[in-house]
């Protein structure tokens, strides 16, 4: 029924957090098809070793009907991005490539643009034809400084929309440069004005893609100034009203190629207090997303291709959307950021 290209299930060292079984339990229960999994786990996923240990933890869980797919993070050294391209061709549930141009939660950040270029020729010398999937915040435009956890709104402000536009224009730059063979992706977009600048760069013949997630066109940024506010915390971050507003019309304008949650679990005491974890859960509410989006009037036709089809396509799944009795599971989570919108909706569990 659903796919959701963006998740972090954690597991290895971070099982406080959420094991692979556990979130593959509550991707069937919500109506999941298929889910793909982020490689910034602890250990990170950037080497053969590594895989093979995640998806031996995959095929124990042994939760038939949703499929999983991998993510290898990059690094700078283009020894490793070399390897990586041979263990995507090896693995077919490792699904692309993931480059963090900014660091977010962990250390897989390839910052400077000189290692972010020497990536895309790598790729592009390798004969790389898969999906290469982008955190972009460009690190020099973020204003850490400006970060205070007792005004948890000010972490809106330490990471400006301006440097996510930056950052997708050198993703975008940096691909045509390198004569990059496979499907870009831009993760996660919250600036109206990127989603534009991808809109171009398709019309000038770029295989690019963007995903926006529901918290970037139900929420804006003075959710954090609400209470419990600490709890919004995410990269990207919350958006003023009108960029908020503007990506649910893009979506609605098809701009935008598919809804993903960047689901990513955390305990209350992470969350609330040092390190104030960045990252919401969201894959319970995807059935809550989608009465969002039929309250906008958005048609059956567009919902369908938003939340699976376009993704089903561009990775070349083969699957057929599933019609499984759903099951409620958001409780499974310690906090609820869709809460606010459940009783906005009415939303029946």
């Amino acid at each position: 029924m659903f796919i959701d290209p963006h998740v972090h299930l954690r597991d290895f060292n971070q099982k406080h957090k959420e094991t692979i079984k556990h979130g593959l339990e509550v991707a069937y229960n919500s109506g999941l098809d298929a889910v793909f999994d982020m490689p910034n786990t602890n250990p990170a996923i950037i080497t053969r070793d590594v895989v093979i240990d995640r998806l031996k933890i995959v095929k124990d869980a042994n939760v038939s009907g949703v499929f999983y797919g991998l993510y290898i993070g990059l690094t700078s050294d283009t020894e490793q991005v070399k390897r990586a391209v041979d263990i995507y061709r090896e693995f077919p549930q490792v699904v692309g490539m993931k480059l963090y141009a900014g660091h977010s939660v962990g250390n897989l950040g390839v910052i400077q643009l000189e290692d972010q270029q020497r990536v895309y020729q790598t790729l592009s010398e390798q004969g790389y034809y898969g999906m290469l999937a982008v955190h972009a915040e460009k690190e020099s435009l973020l204003e850490p400084k400006l970060w205070d956890p007792l005004h948890p709104i000010t972490h809106c402000h330490a990471r400006p929309e301006k440097a996510e536009i930056a950052s997708v224009a050198d993703q975008l730059r940096l691909a045509y440069e390198s004569k990059f063979h496979g499907k870009l992706h831009i993760a996660h977009i919250s600036s109206p004005v990127a989603v534009s600048m991808i809109d171009s760069a398709k019309i000038r013949g770029l295989d690019v893609s963007c995903g926006v997630c529901p918290h970037h066109f139900i929420y804006d940024w003075q959710q954090m100034d609400a209470n419990d506010g600490i709890l919004w915390k995410m990269n990207p971050p919350l958006r003023n009203l009108n960029s908020k507003n503007a990506m649910l019309e893009l979506l609605r304008d098809g701009k935008i190629d598919w809804i993903e949650t960047d689901h990513a679990p955390h305990s209350l005491e992470e969350k609330a207090n040092e390190p104030f974890m960045s990252g919401i859960p969201g894959i319970p509410w995807w059935p809550v997303f989608v009465e969002h989006l039929r309250r906008n009037n958005f048609n059956d036709n567009q919902i369908e291709h938003l939340t699976f089809y376009n993704a089903a396509k561009r990775f070349g799944l083969e699957i057929s959307p599933s019609k499984r009795k759903l099951k409620y599971r958001g409780d499974d989570y310690p906090f609820n950021p869709y809460q606010p919108m459940e009783n906005h909706i009415g939303y029946k569990k």
